[in-house]
């Protein structure tokens, strides 16, 4: 199959091989899936990660809170010294994405282009699965943004608005997990879908659950995997010394009972400090 490539328009700052300040920020703290990737790949760049657990989850919010929440938080991180901004969150990729590239100059990237980008690849059957909160799927953009490309791909879309709150307080290997990952997903054995989309970064803490629900033939894209290479096209190879310690930074809007254990958990890190701020 030919391989696709989108070129985004997008101001090139990355002339250079200096030292790069990574702004990440995400409903809560799913996006440590996606910083977990970045953190391997680009290991000489800083990263702020924010999560914004004080309006967790994103996917049940109109288009118009999201927009304000993500704005505050591209603010905050700007403030920061970020000089590119993810989006990990797909809900915001979703439906804040051209609010933000509109009303800020410094770089952002959303996560839903690279993962379609991918799934598109993949796909022998040309029928692929997404799955998201609410606002991803009743936004429709997976499947307006993978018709434009191939308008013969068959797109299912299904919303799984209890996943987040199942990963958020810690549930992804309980029964309940388990039920509700059946509820949802069953239908998807009985498709010629060979190509999953997962639509959350949440989602990805929930895979084992997933995989023992799915058809084990069907190919489930890595978000994280994905946004890389579309970095990685941005930003060119360093000089910098491997021994550069590390000072990223961390920020939830909102009780971060729950960030040390994700954080050791896929970030494989211990003893991370994260502050509590509001985003403004």
């Amino acid at each position: 199959m030919l391989l696709l490539y989108i070129s985004i328009n997008m101001k090139n700052i990355y002339l250079n091989n200096q030292r790069k300040t990574i702004g990440i920020f995400d409903s809560g703290l799913g996006g440590l899936t996606i910083l977990n990737q970045l953190q391997k790949d680009f290991s000489h760049h800083k990263f702020i990660y924010c999560g914004d657990t004080a309006h967790l989850p994103y996917g049940l919010k109109s288009q118009q809170s999201i927009e304000i929440f993500s704005s505050n938080i591209v603010n905050f991180l700007i403030a920061k010294g970020a000089d590119i901004i993810i989006v990990a969150c797909h809900s915001a990729s979703s439906v804040a994405i051209e609010y933000l590239k509109n009303n800020f100059k410094t770089p952002i990237l959303e996560v839903i282009t690279p993962s379609i980008i991918s799934a598109i690849n993949n796909t022998q059957t040309n029928s692929i699965c997404v799955i998201g909160t609410n606002t991803t799927i009743k936004s429709h953009n997976y499947s307006k943004q993978i018709n434009k490309i191939n308008s013969k791909l068959k797109v299912y879309e299904i919303a799984c608005p209890l996943f987040v709150p199942i990963v958020e307080e810690g549930l992804e290997e309980s029964k309940i997990s388990d039920m509700i990952a059946q509820l949802y997903l069953n239908p998807i054995n009985s498709l010629d879908i060979d190509t999953l989309i997962l639509g959350c970064t949440h989602y990805p803490i929930l895979i084992k659950t997933i995989q023992r629900v799915i058809n084990n033939q069907i190919f489930i894209v890595d978000t994280g995997k994905s946004i890389s290479k579309r970095l990685h096209s941005l930003l060119p190879p360093t000089d910098l010394p491997d021994n550069i310690k590390s000072d990223n930074q961390y920020y939830v809007s909102d009780m971060p009972y729950r960030f040390h254990e994700l954080a050791s958990k896929f970030l494989k890190q211990k003893g991370i400090e994260v502050q509590c701020v509001e985003f403004k």
